[in-house]
């Protein structure tokens, strides 16, 4: 049958090829090539339809139509197109690879800081290691790179190898730990032994501050730093009144449970020139614990609202509080 859809195409579209040669076609004439060239083209399109796949044959009228509105619009070229279109998609399909995957070089973590790449070795890969890696020197070499990150990221990672069941681990990220605060402690001693200025009173509250905000004190040790540099803010203010130093006032003193104290320095710091979208996500944190949950709207109205913005869980979970 293909083939007799074959000679049948080429007969009527040659005939319909001598009529439209002709030097005066009649009205006759143009009826008679139409007719010639409709039927060589409803040949053609049932050829194509037969030797096409199964899958491409569904739904059976769009398929044809399409096939016979090409073939119909541009005879011979549209024929001689799509049959070298079906030619080369059925018998030169694109090569199929058996391999859904491709294997990748195992990345060595670092042992210097020379050759530490961020992102390469983020937290997220070291934090994998620490938690899923069966191997125990592969978890030594992610505590070793934790020393190159930036200690806010460092730092839950290096506890988290705390709870490592291998004691080789565990006192490496504790051996790190106390690096980090013997250095917090010793710059600590050094302002301690020349105060003099706002300025030293000011960064030893910081530095008890940045104890407490890595993570490193816990329970009552934290207490005692935030007591600390409540005490060295307090000095600080008495020097010279600042917004940076009353914004950290108030931050300490919200640790420290201590929310009207907490209110006013921020409302101080407000004052002095800070933004309001950066005081007031620690307004809104005393205003909900002390309960006021009419002043939070207004707040939470001020606080960024980009995407990927960390406040807004606590956004949604206050606004769910509140009302």
């Amino acid at each position: 049958m293909k083939i007799w859809l074959i000679l049948q195409t080429i007969l009527f579209e040659s005939a319909s090829l001598y009529l439209l040669g002709l030097d005066q076609l009649s009205t006759l004439g143009w009826l008679g090539y139409a007719i010639n060239h409709a039927i060589s083209t409803a040949s053609f399109t049932l050829f194509c339809w037969l030797v096409l796949p199964m899958k491409y044959k569904s739904p059976v009228i769009p398929a044809m139509a399409f096939i016979f509105v090409i073939a119909f619009s541009m005879p011979v070229i549209g024929m001689l197109g799509l049959t070298l279109i079906f030619l080369i998609a059925l018998y030169f399909p694109k090569k199929k690879t058996d391999k859904g995957w491709k294997r990748s070089e195992i990345l060595e973590l670092p042992l210097n800081t020379d050759i530490f790449e961020g992102e390469r070795y983020g937290t997220s890969a070291l934090k994998d290691i620490l938690l899923f890696n069966p191997s125990e020197e592969r978890r030594l070499i992610a505590v070793n790179a934790c020393r190159f990150l930036p200690q806010r990221e460092a730092m839950p990672l290096l506890k988290l190898a705390l709870t490592d069941k291998v004691d080789d681990v565990r006192l490496l990220a504790y051996a790190a730990i106390e690096k980090i605060e013997f250095a917090i402690n010793q710059k600590i001693d050094e302002l301690n032994s020349d105060l003099k200025n706002y300025d030293a009173y000011y960064q030893i509250s910081t530095l008890y501050w940045e104890l407490c905000y890595l993570g490193i004190a816990d329970g009552p040790l934290k207490q005692h730093y935030l007591t600390q540099a409540k005490q060295y803010l307090l000095k600080a203010e008495e020097i010279q009144p600042t917004a940076p130093a009353q914004l950290k006032l108030g931050r300490v003193l919200l640790e420290l449970q201590d929310y009207p104290n907490a209110i006013h320095y921020l409302q101080q710091a407000s004052q002095n020139g800070l933004l309001l979208r950066q005081v007031a996500p620690y307004l809104a944190e005393a205003a909900f614990a002390t309960g006021n949950y009419q002043s939070i709207k207004p707040m939470l109205n001020s606080l960024p609202t980009a995407a990927g913005e960390n406040l807004d869980e606590i956004k949604e979970y206050w606004s769910r509080e509140a009302y």
